[in-house]
């Protein structure tokens, strides 16, 4: 008679897995790599201090703009000098984007050649209205630094 190898005590198969805590570390893991995706690409704006820094006191005579959102579509500048008034601009537009294109116009034909003669911008401010989007805002920075404004400042509105 022969002797059949390998067929003594047979264990069972059936193993029992605790899959929970490896489906709680799959979901937190897939939790957190779908929150950080946000931060791949950080955008970044490079403006300076309005006030207190170095870049405010210099030895030219240099003039203040303060931009006042009248409402979405219209700013009125104001030129400054040692705190006073100098000129004022009104900014209009039918659209955002035809304000963007005035007050970039404004800017280089009336503010930066004041009086037929360039002169720098010390500072800029900008005080939006509540109708006024974060877009726009942004929009109004960029067409101050591509005009060679860079130590900008934004002002709250409080109640308007």
């Amino acid at each position: 008679m022969k002797k059949k190898t390998g067929l003594g005590s047979k264990k069972e198969l059936n193993a029992d897995l605790n899959l929970t805590p490896f489906i709680d570390l799959l979901s937190t893991c897939v939790c957190f790599l779908l929150i950080t995706a946000v931060w791949i690409e950080i955008g970044s704006v490079e403006i300076k201090q309005s006030h207190g820094t170095e870049a405010a006191a210099s030895k030219k005579i240099s003039y203040d703009l303060d931009l006042v959102y009248t409402s979405p579509t219209n700013i009125k500048l104001n030129l400054k000098k040692n705190g006073r008034r100098v000129k004022g601009f009104n900014v209009k537009g039918e659209s955002i984007e035809a304000t963007q294109a005035s007050l970039s116009e404004t800017l280089q034909g009336q503010v930066l050649n004041f009086r037929n003669k360039a002169i720098e911008i010390a500072t800029a401010t900008i005080t939006p209205r509540s109708s006024v989007d974060y877009g726009n805002l942004m929009k109004t920075l960029d067409t101050l630094r591509s005009n060679s404004i860079i130590n900008i400042g934004v002002l709250s509105a409080s109640g308007r």
